[in-house]
């Protein structure tokens, strides 16, 4: 590793979903490297209180509106010369223009913009006019980028990492045993015996996520077998709404599982018997690592970066979005085959352990990789 950084990671948004845990998961690691390592997020954001328990420092900024734009770059310009960070890396939008404009006028050496998201890029102000470079976690979606016309040498790709149920620590990691222990107990916390199969989604609720398909796809297995189980975690009240009415509509509350918010969500997915999440979009998507860390076969639609998170056909099966029956389908012939899940679920196990680009260390060293090479390349090695 070349010399340790100083760097401050910037979010504007308030909740807790996949890109503010990618956000802090990285934090830890690059600490765990040697780097200092801040935030700089809205007040009454959760990743500012996750943060801040965890020992980081954390500066805090309204963002949103024309007025808190014009200040908020000056304070960040500001506090950026009296901290002297190596590295401003932004994530949205709202926090890139400020942000990035903070630091580019308060003289940091390198201002980077992440990309988490495979949606359409409206404006390349925030990925060429304001930063220096792009980072993004697929190969998908540097391509959608390049699209559009952001330099290709300009972005890096770091894929998300691989977390096991109990931390960043890969000395922590369970065995394969210890893993089955672990189910045992996850599941009879959540009032589920060795009869019950129980199908797993952990995600935001939100529309594209695919929640109402997955659970229209589970109708007439749930109904064909009352021993099996839909369990949802995630929290977005719309969606949640929806899933309750068909709940209803189908009388299947006793089989359907809606768990809103779980701070532990990782640590429940070794519980599960089948990992699914039917999204119609997905820049990468850490939590189909999260799901081969927790030994489990995956069922979820070929799209965005899905295919590059996982082993297609052998500890994942993959739909075409769209195919109702495909999806059912497929989760019928886990449902039906334990033998089947349990080699699936070892196969991703055993895969993801051997996958260095996803582990801890891994993601740590490309991302020092690109912040050094950029540094040198802006005459800052």
């Amino acid at each position: 590793m070349n010399r340790p950084l100083r760097i401050l990671h910037t979010e504007a948004a308030k909740g807790m979903g996949g890109q503010e845990i990618y956000i802090f998961r990285h934090m830890q690691v690059m600490r765990a490297r040697g780097h200092d390592v801040a935030l700089l997020c809205q007040p009454d954001a959760r990743l500012a209180t996750r943060a801040r328990d965890d020992g980081f420092t954390v500066h805090t900024l309204r963002m949103g509106g024309m007025g808190r734009l014009l200040r908020g770059i000056w304070s960040v310009s500001r506090l950026v010369r009296r901290e002297r960070y190596d590295v401003v890396n932004t994530t949205s939008r709202r926090d890139a223009l400020i942000a990035a404009a903070g630091a580019r006028l308060g003289g940091t050496p390198l201002v980077v913009r992440s990309r988490h998201l495979m949606s359409p890029v409206n404006s390349l102000l925030t990925y060429t006019g304001l930063p220096h470079r792009v980072i993004t976690v697929s190969n998908f979606v540097k391509q959608l980028l390049a699209d559009r016309g952001i330099p290709a040498d300009h972005i890096g790709i770091v894929p998300p990492m691989a977390v096991s149920p109990t931390g960043i620590d890969a000395a922590q990691e369970p065995s394969w045993q210890a893993l089955q222990e672990t189910r045992s107990r996850v599941r009879a916390e959540l009032g589920f015996d060795e009869q019950d199969i129980v199908v797993g989604c952990v995600a935001v609720l939100r529309e594209p996520k695919g929640h109402a398909e997955l659970l229209q796809a589970m109708v007439p297995l749930c109904k064909a077998n009352p021993r099996l189980h839909l369990v949802v975690v995630g929290d977005g009240q719309a969606v949640m709404q929806r899933l309750q009415a068909t709940c209803a509509e189908h009388e299947l509350q006793r089989q359907v599982h809606l768990l809103g918010f779980r701070s532990d969500a990782s640590q429940l997915m070794p519980g599960f018997d089948i990992f699914a999440l039917a999204t119609h979009k997905e820049a990468s998507g850490t939590v189909f690592l999260e799901a081969a860390q927790a030994g489990l076969p995956i069922v979820s639609h070929r799209v965005g970066g899905v295919p590059e998170m996982l082993v297609e056909g052998s500890n994942a099966i993959l739909t075409r979005l769209g195919d109702s029956a495909a999806l059912t389908g497929a989760l019928r012939l886990l449902v039906d085959d334990p033998e089947r899940r349990r080699q699936m679920g070892r196969s991703g196990w055993d895969w993801i352990r051997s996958a260095k680009r996803f582990s801890p260390e891994g993601h740590a060293e490309a991302t020092e990789h690109y912040y050094h090479q950029w540094m040198k390349e802006l005459g800052h090695g």
